[in-house]
């Protein structure tokens, strides 16, 4: 079932919502643009502001009308490989789980905060989904909210100091993301920066880095990693819970691939790692 996402886009910038239907045209999302609200230098000072309160005017609406879940997006973002595929499953995934409150499919500097990887695999035993909690990244073009937790923890952003809420958020919340990425943000004139920005190389050179960090969880016939618990290299090793596959039981009533597609060995749900040796 496609997915409604929320788009934010300033007014006059038609020429961006148009690009950005084009994009997802072929996608499982159904857009619904949203005006962005804009800066005056007195209650919304920037660009940060402005999105923090239209990410919290949209949230509050749909709990009011018993929304759980809400997509929200930002119009210059494009859709990674193989969206449809790693979003179902990812989706289908967070609904079962309960320690997240947002999660971002787009998101940046995650490489050394890591503190969790589900792994969810596919029937042809390619190109997995690495879901990922973190604990600090930056972007928000593509973020997935869990209404009610995500909305109380947003109370306290003004007595924090208003902060950038991108960066913010994963601090906030209970932060989950991906390898590889779901959307990236197209190359363009930043809103926010005042000047072009060139993304799409930054974006692959941080999919790359990710996987190389995760190679031990992303190979096919290494269920059980030979990780090295004392080697201060692997960063990844704040890692605490691995699972391959998906579990059945819990998606039984699920008609995707991967859902039917059962855990090929038990695997534990705590990693070896007691915490010690790492700085």
């Amino acid at each position: 079932m496609p997915t409604e996402a929320h788009v934010i886009n300033v007014k006059e910038r038609t020429d961006r919502w148009e690009a950005f239907q084009a994009a997802w045209k072929d996608q499982p999302i159904t857009p619904i643009r949203r005006d962005a609200i804009k800066p005056d230098g007195v209650e919304v000072l920037d660009v940060y502001h402005a999105v923090f309160r239209k990410h919290r005017e949209i949230l509050t609406t749909a709990q009011k009308l018993g929304e759980k879940y809400v997509l929200i997006m930002e119009d210059d973002a494009v859709p990674g490989k193989n969206f449809a595929r790693h979003w179902e499953s990812i989706k289908c995934c967070l609904h079962q789980m309960d320690d997240w409150d947002i999660f971002n499919g787009g998101m940046l500097m995650i490489r050394d905060c890591v503190e969790k990887v589900i792994r969810l695999d596919y029937p042809d035993g390619k190109d997995p989904t690495m879901l990922l909690g973190v604990w600090r990244g930056a972007m928000a073009h593509f973020v997935y909210f869990k209404v009610d937790s995500a909305l109380k923890k947003m109370e306290d952003w003004e007595a924090e100091g208003k902060p950038m809420f991108d960066g913010w958020y994963s601090h906030k919340m209970n932060t989950m993301a991906c390898i590889p990425y779901l959307a990236q943000q197209s190359d363009g004139f930043s809103d926010s920066a005042g000047q072009h920005r060139d993304w799409s190389q930054r974006f692959q050179y941080e999919e790359d880095m990710m996987k190389h960090a995760l190679r031990e969880f992303m190979q096919a016939d290494n269920v059980v990693p030979n990780l090295k618990h004392d080697d201060p290299r692997q960063t990844i090793l704040r890692e605490r819970d691995r699972t391959i596959g998906v579990d059945a039981p819990v998606h039984e009533n699920c008609d995707h691939a991967s859902c039917r597609f059962p855990t090929p060995v038990p695997t534990p749900t705590e990693s070896a790692w007691d915490g010690h040796a790492y700085s």
